[in-house]
């Protein structure tokens, strides 16, 4: 392999502030075992854990346990019920994580709700997929190219005005649509030998030169089962955060995975990524538009949520809120005009929420947050660098 024609780097990701990419998998609370005493849960391999069921004769009791199940006894306290305890199941239990919110509000709640889980390898260690990553890197990519091009950001934004202003407006059709027209434009050059292959079509986009391997297996990984907070305002203007009934198995800052990038430069030098540097310095350019315009907005009533941030270039996983996921605000020509245009898109995609009525500040209105160790932080700040 001529190493002038491509540059691999092995690289680093360190979590900054709690990050969160779930597996889709959701688990109730009749599927792990929550200990409020030792603020853990444990997490349970159904198959054995219904082995153990079968074998100790609990199925009758189990199934009247499901049946009648009302969040007023956890699976934890049911077992201990019939003679057991953690230590008797440890051969059923596949991992466990951290609980320190206890969410016990009143004697009748005893569970943690449902808990989005953390991707996970088949044999149940901890990963970041390098599609979730190369992700980043591409949108990073493209609001590196909207700096350089003036006449596709006033082209694109207008488009956006007039759809949103029409009767007809989709909002998941319309504005999926623009952005896919403007990942063409920019992404989608290349000119193959076959020329009944469409532009439209993923063989001509540059970022087949962007190569990103998953992060490799980290086994016992420590994690925390934590709750999402909504930062916003109260009717004064002061800081009022708000706990949601939504809870993630988070990866942990100071927690660090490996991973390998591979750029062909022939093919993504001519979108102005030469090098892996190139990379890195587009996507903490994109982190530090984001971060600038939710510090504006937030930083003067949750400065501890923006404490350490600084350390971080990307945001990644869930959430992480919907500036940091689109360039919806940076195709706006100022500030004030992406809010006010956000505001009415978010508006007639969620009538519920009163994004008119209440997005004063910015659009949207809250800061996506969470507790841990006692500290308001916000959620999926990542570092990565090379090693």
């Amino acid at each position: 392999m001529n190493s002038k024609q491509f540059e691999t780097a092995k690289m680093c990701l360190k979590v900054v502030t709690p990050i969160n990419i779930s597996d889709g998998i959701v688990l109730g609370a009749k599927d792990y075992l929550y200990d409020s005493r030792r603020q853990k849960v444990f997490f349970l391999n159904l198959h054995q854990w219904h082995m153990f069921i079968y074998k100790h004769m609990l199925l009758e009791k189990y199934e009247s346990y499901l049946a009648n199940f009302r969040d007023k006894q956890s699976l934890l306290e049911w077992l201990q019920m019939q003679g057991y305890d953690i230590d008797d199941v440890r051969t059923v239990i596949t991992s466990e994580a951290q609980a320190t919110v206890n969410l016990m509000d009143n004697e009748k709640k005893k569970t943690l709700n449902d808990i989005n889980r953390h991707i996970q390898q088949p044999e149940g260690s901890l990963y970041v997929p390098g599609s979730s990553i190369k992700g980043v890197f591409r949108t990073a990519i493209l609001y590196s190219l909207l700096q350089k091009r003036q006449d596709i950001k006033v082209k694109y934004w207008r488009q956006i005005q007039e759809k949103i202003s029409s009767n007809y407006f989709k909002p998941y059709r319309d504005f999926n649509k623009l952005i896919s027209d403007l990942e063409n434009e920019f992404l989608h050059t290349l000119r193959l030998v076959d020329g009944n292959i469409r532009s439209n079509n993923a063989v001509c986009s540059v970022m087949r030169g962007l190569q990103v391997s998953d992060t490799y297996a980290s086994r016992n990984m420590q994690t925390a089962i934590l709750q999402k907070v909504d930062g916003g305002f109260d009717k004064f203007g002061k800081a009022s955060p708000k706990k949601l009934p939504i809870f993630r198995e988070c990866m942990l800052p100071k927690a660090e995975l490996f991973f390998d990038v591979k750029i062909e430069k022939a093919v993504m030098s001519t979108i102005g990524i030469n090098t892996v540097d190139d990379l890195l310095k587009a996507t903490h350019s994109f982190f530090a538009a984001v971060t600038d315009l939710l510090q504006q907005a937030f930083e003067k009533e949750y400065q501890e949520a923006f404490q350490g941030v600084a350390a971080g270039n990307m945001f990644l996983g869930g959430n992480t809120g919907f500036l940091s996921k689109t360039l919806l605000a940076m195709l706006a020509p100022d500030k004030d005009t992406a809010k006010n245009t956000i505001k009415v898109l978010l508006d007639k995609s969620f009538k519920t929420h009163k994004h008119l009525l209440r997005d004063k500040v910015i659009a949207p209105r809250t800061l996506k947050c969470t507790n841990y160790n006692g500290k308001l932080m916000l959620m999926g700040v990542a570092e990565v660098r090379k090693v």
